[in-house]
């Protein structure tokens, strides 16, 4: 009986010492795990973002949360301190899993994060001004979403940052109902009432300009049926929903402009699509069609 209660005491406390060193290995392991994440300078704090496209479709779905490389090749980071910019880089969407992250070793205290992803091509510069105005290449815009927030840093501690960007732009896509006559050659358009630069600490279109396109060849948007067709454009707007302007200009080979079209009261919100439909090539100005989409935002549709 004395050896059976002395095996019961041993393999009691046996259990517990299993018990307390388990303890002890899953305490050490969270804390090396912790200390490996954190490359934090002495005196510093370490700023550590993560960024995601988050958008609600409409009232009536759920938010998506999409990776931001599966919707934007390049995003912009800037850190202002007292309206200074102490911080600003772009990063280029390779195709890994850490586009969209930063980790940022900052002095302690306040500052301002902002951020702008987006889709310019092949290089093409974009700048971010000391006030926190960005500006796309040749004050063009593409699609792009945006964040702003204050974000305290803290000596010697890891400060994460969830950043769930949304999209900070309208689109427009013209297109025609009549036959492009044989003697254009050339087009191009002016938008009135957008924005060309973006106010990312207001995460608003900054002002209301006329930006005009390029002249181009009309072959690159002519359908089989001989049809202007999908004409596109993103662009900021100085307000969530705006009303813009839209001309026209078609030229033959000579150069000389030969239709022009107005289209006014054109109804454009931010994180919505925006479809034209008109007559372009028909000297009484027949009306247009317009319908906003709810592929990215809530549906709106007007006729005139």
């Amino acid at each position: 009986m004395k050896k059976i209660k002395t095996i019961a005491i041993f393999m009691a406390v046996m259990s517990l010492s299993f018990m307390f060193s388990s303890c002890e290995k899953a305490i050490l392991a969270d804390a090396e795990t912790e200390d490996e994440s954190s490359n934090i300078e002495e005196g510093m704090g370490e700023l550590y973002v993560t960024c995601k496209f988050s958008q609600t479709m409409s009232e009536i779905t759920r938010a998506t949360s999409t990776p931001l490389y599966e919707c934007a090749s390049r995003v912009q980071y800037v850190i202002m301190q007292d309206q200074n910019i102490v911080y600003n880089a772009e990063q280029v969407n390779g195709g890994g899993s850490s586009f969209g992250t930063l980790a940022i070793n900052l002095s302690p205290g306040t500052y301002r994060l902002l951020i702008m992803a987006h889709n310019e091509t092949n290089g093409n510069p974009v700048t971010v001004d000391g006030d926190g105005m960005f500006q796309g290449y040749n004050n063009r815009a593409t699609d792009s979403f945006s964040y702003s927030t204050e974000v305290v840093v803290t000596k010697d501690k890891r400060k994460a940052v969830t950043c769930n960007l949304t999209r900070c732009v309208a689109f427009v896509c013209f297109s025609s109902k009549d036959e492009i006559p044989s003697e254009v050659s050339k087009f191009k358009i002016s938008l009135e009432g957008v924005s060309s630069k973006y106010n990312l600490v207001n995460q608003i279109g900054a002002d209301s300009y006329t930006y005009s396109t390029a002249t181009v060849n009309v072959s690159g948007w002519k359908s089989s049926a001989g049809l202007l067709s999908n004409v596109t454009s993103y662009v900021f707007l100085p307000s969530v929903s705006q009303n813009i302007n839209a001309k026209f200009d078609f030229y033959n080979e000579a150069g000389d402009v030969v239709y022009s079209r107005t289209l006014e009261n054109i109804q454009m919100k931010i994180n919505a699509k925006t479809t034209v439909t008109a007559s372009f090539f028909q000297q009484d100005g027949a009306d247009a069609n317009i319908s906003v989409d709810n592929e990215w935002g809530e549906p709106i549709s007007m006729e005139y």
